[in-house]
């Protein structure tokens, strides 16, 4: 083992092996492989028959069944033999022992793993008393060094445990009844998430909240999604779902930084984009050569994604911001089909609320009301009583997307594929160069009812203006294997431009 400290709070722990005494005086190797897939308190201690050394085990044996509550396993930790720690474990506590003590004791004689830890004391070759807690996989979380006339306080250890378990950011003197802080109410102006100084706030919405940082460590400017606390799964699949997108390096792609957790939160760091919506832009209208112009980079960031196997899953014009105002970049790669997954139609993104890094701040609210559902918000809809339904490309679970871009075999909850993006932004071109949409006198639920009808599909068609009849015809193709691909899209849009 390495004499130099290199273990600090939040990296990855080596691996150990120590021979070791049992609560049942039965010597035993212990190896960290052991605790995989449980909490471990490694409490290191100078030596046995001290006089506060008793103190303390026989406190952390006492609580042994709250650190079972909490999944973790106690192991001490000091230079002794393991001849000494047997006798020490047979001695009764009024006689300097921990007779009845309930956790093993390790023997480290010549202090390798206290000096990894960085309690070793070389003016005396003695540990001091250290406490580190390792997550179930295998992770510092935390780590502690006292002087040897001082003992541990085993209740504060049991609320640091309990607190490092909460799954958010816990305050001085926290206990379990306090709940976690709101770091919804907490990411203001100036906060520092990991190494962003937050500059801003730019939406808002259920799925969670999205500013304008400082990269302190690279000097730019920098995207900050954080998504709501959900579950633990939806977490990790919204994380993992952005780091595939993170693989597109594509001007009109949004560039996907880093995805993973800062401070505890979800957060998602990208470029910033100094730019409004396409949303924004429709109804002042585009001429025609304007309209060729972007469609045909829009369907280049869509080709480049879908070269990669990345299905959008929620294009509208909310998710195209416009960079300097006319050039087009998507956002929002297959993180919209990943939020909460429940038994009604819930909002989780709106036209309203930008989810990426734009110009314009608007708050909103969450209502989960069908009526009051509007065709341009993202949804997502389980337990479908008329047909099985996907959450993403990959998982089937329920219809989700955004109701007026949403292609037919998203809205019968099919799976996913790149002609599904494709129906999307032919309702997307239409839009622009008719200034509204489609399906503006419908409400989400009668456009999924539609969407399966072959007639009301072909009767989309009617709405594209004549010049562009050719072009986008097919787009809305109610097989999706007779859709163009976005490279065939792109090609004829700037074969006229």
């Amino acid at each position: 083992m390495n004499s130099v400290q290199s273990c600090v709070v939040g990296s990855k722990v080596r691996p150990f092996q120590l021979h070791a005494v049992s609560p049942h005086l039965q010597p035993k190797q212990i190896q960290s492989e052991d605790y995989q897939g449980r909490w471990l308190a490694l409490i290191f201690y100078p030596h046995d028959f001290s006089f506060v050394c008793p103190t303390e085990l026989t406190g952390f044996s006492a609580e042994k069944s709250q650190f079972d509550q909490l999944n973790c396993e106690l192991l001490g930790v000091s230079i002794d033999s393991l001849e000494t720690h047997s006798q020490w474990l047979q001695t009764p506590a009024n006689e300097g022992g921990v007779e009845g003590l309930r956790f093993p004791l390790a023997s480290d004689p010549q202090g390798a793993l206290c000096k990894y830890y960085g309690v070793w004391r070389e003016a005396d070759d003695l540990p001091n008393r250290g406490l580190f807690l390792i997550d179930p996989e295998g992770t510092l979380r935390f780590a502690a060094s006292y002087d040897l006339s001082v003992g541990r306080n085993v209740q504060d250890v049991l609320r640091v445990l309990d607190a490092l378990q909460a799954g958010g950011l816990c305050p001085a003197n926290w206990k379990r009844a306090d709940g976690v802080l709101d770091t919804a109410s907490l990411l203001k102006s100036g906060r520092v998430l990991g190494h962003y100084r937050i500059v801003r706030e730019l939406g808002l919405g259920a799925f969670g909240q999205v500013f304008e940082a400082d990269d302190l460590r690279l000097e730019r400017k920098v995207a900050l999604k954080v998504i709501s606390k959900q579950d633990d799964q939806t977490e990790k699949q919204v994380l993992r779902e952005a780091r595939s997108a993170a693989g597109i390096n594509h001007p009109n792609v949004c560039t996907i930084y880093s995805a993973d957790l800062i401070d505890t939160l979800p957060t998602i760091v990208m470029e910033y984009i100094d730019g409004c919506s396409l949303a924004d832009m429709i109804g002042t209208g585009f001429d025609h050569r304007q309209f060729r112009r972007i469609a045909s980079h829009i369907a280049l960031g869509l080709a480049a994604a879908h070269e990669k196997g990345i299905v959008h899953g929620d294009l509208k014009p909310a998710n195209i911001l416009l960079r300097g105002g006319d050039e087009p970049v998507i956002v929002d790669f297959g993180l919209a089909r990943s939020y909460r997954q429940i038994g009604v139609v819930t909002r989780t993104s709106s036209d309203n609320a930008p989810q990426f890094p734009v110009t314009t701040k608007t708050d909103v609210a969450t209502e989960s009301k069908e009526s009051e559902l509007d065709l341009d918000e993202t949804i997502v809809l389980d337990s479908n009583p008329i047909a099985p339904a996907t959450i993403s490309a990959d998982d089937s679970n329920g219809i989700s997307g955004t109701p007026a871009y949403m292609s037919p075999e998203q809205a019968r909850g099919a799976q996913l594929s790149a002609a599904s993006d494709i129906f999307s932004l032919g309702l997307i071109f239409v839009e622009m160069l008719c200034g509204e949409s489609v399906m503006r006198d419908m409400t989400a639920l009668e456009i999924i009812s539609a969407l399966w009808k072959t007639d009301f599909v072909e009767s989309l068609t009617e709405q594209i203006p004549q010049e562009f009849r050719s072009d986008l015809l097919d787009l809305f193709a109610m097989e999706p294997g007779k859709r163009p691909s976005a490279k065939e899209v792109s090609r004829r849009m700037a074969e006229q431009n």
